[in-house]
């Protein structure tokens, strides 16, 4: 059941564009909107949280993640000013 609200703005040459074509697609405006806007998240939340690699690819990223941490003196003396200022 649909129970979530949005409310926007928008030029009015969007919105009518926007209702011709859910009308020309058979579809209530807010279902064509919320269709569009589904799929656009999905593309943006995908680049975030998943990738395809080839299996070569694949293999170096695993070498990568595998590979001892180097130890980067800045990154060190961040974390102990960190902790200092942190501290419990």
């Amino acid at each position: 059941m649909r129970t979530a609200r949005m409310n926007l703005r928008l030029a009015e040459e969007a919105d009518d564009r926007i209702r011709r074509a859910a009308a020309v697609s058979g579809v209530s405006t807010s279902a064509f909107v919320e269709r569009a806007a589904s799929v656009a998240a999905d593309t943006v939340l995908a680049d975030r949280r998943e990738f395809v690699l080839d299996s070569l690819d694949w293999d170096r990223f695993v070498a990568e993640l595998d590979r001892p941490a180097e130890d980067l003196p800045e990154l060190r003396r961040g974390r102990e000013l960190r902790d200092r200022l942190i501290a419990p």
